[in-house]
């Protein structure tokens, strides 16, 4: 992720966008670019580093107003190694729930001089639970495929669903969004019932069918399944604070600087039945993360750290 993140990532994308303006901008402007694109802790890094460090705006003298230091438009710049990097993304199994047989077909033609950098099994990943979705079982990518149209669509989902104990839940669904578990390696989807806007957070696995309904009517309301929210404490030593803000990258969260110096405070935002994973993802930040709330949270964390002292 080092070699392409600031180059093609969401921050990226935002600087672009604000140094791609044909007018002059206010703090104020670039603010609203970057909470419009960007994460609710976006500016907290991006906009005093535009603004005084880096040296790609130009202050207006005595107006308050910045101006783009790019004379023209910008264009992308694929090298070999991003060539070899996007080859290897493709073998994601992953990618054939969001790209069909064609268009993967017509990717690896066009990358066919260049070889991977890794394969799958190049990579153990640990503290993650066994037996993840079937992504290349033909009808997981065709219910897949259904789900995903019908979000885009903003359209209704008519489900049958094997729940726990034999039970099966059978009717009309308003979908909201996918999520997915690194740790469970499972996509689920949140949703809300459509006859009492009741919210549902569905393995996709246990779809056993699903069918394009009537289009949704209106808006949403926020889906709020368990969350909880996790508060901690970042100490900024060795980039402690942007690693944090790239690891945690999925759940949402809010960053507030704290009076003490280079100390950050985050607000982590986890469905209750990820508190397992999150906890082992702070657990490997070391001192550099004091965990403050919920009181659950940090016996779990205390407990885990007595067992390991225990080995």
């Amino acid at each position: 992720m080092e070699i392409f993140n600031e180059m093609y990532g969401m921050y990226y994308r935002v600087v672009l966008e604000i140094l791609s303006q044909k007018r002059g901008l206010t703090k104020q402007d670039c603010a609203e670019i970057v909470r419009e694109l960007g994460f609710d802790e976006s500016g907290l890094h991006l906009l005093p580093q535009l603004t005084e460090n880096w040296h790609l705006l130009v202050e207006r003298s005595d107006e308050a107003v910045y101006d783009s230091i790019l004379k023209r438009d910008w264009l992308p710049v694929q090298g070999s190694l991003l060539k070899r990097w996007l080859k290897t993304v493709l073998r994601d199994p992953r990618m054939g729930l969001f790209l069909t047989d064609d268009v993967l077909a017509g990717l690896e033609r066009e990358l066919v001089d260049y070889d991977v950098l890794f394969d799958v099994d190049t990579i153990w990943c640990f503290d993650g639970f066994l037996g993840g979705d079937m992504y290349l079982e033909p009808g997981y990518r065709a219910r897949f495929g259904v789900v995903l149209d019908a979000l885009y669509g903003k359209r209704e989902l008519e489900l049958v669903y094997q729940a726990q104990e034999g039970r099966v839940l059978t009717g009309t669904f308003l979908p909201v969004r996918l999520e997915f578990s690194q740790k469970n390696d499972k996509f689920r989807l949140l949703c809300f019932r459509k006859a009492d806007l009741m919210p549902f957070t569905l393995n996709m696995a246990k779809l056993a069918e699903v069918r394009m309904g009537a289009q949704i009517e209106g808006e949403l309301p926020e889906h709020k399944a368990e969350m909880v929210i996790v508060k901690c404490h970042v100490v900024d030593h060795r980039n402690a604070v942007d690693r944090a803000m790239i690891h945690f990258a999925d759940y949402k969260k809010k960053a507030f600087r704290t009076a003490r110096a280079n100390v950050f405070e985050i607000e982590i935002y986890c469905p209750r039945g990820d508190l397992t994973e999150l906890v082992i993802q702070l657990l490997s930040f070391g001192p550099m993360v004091q965990v403050l709330e919920p009181v659950s949270v940090v016996a779990e964390m205390k407990r885990r750290l007595a067992r390991q002292l225990e080995f």
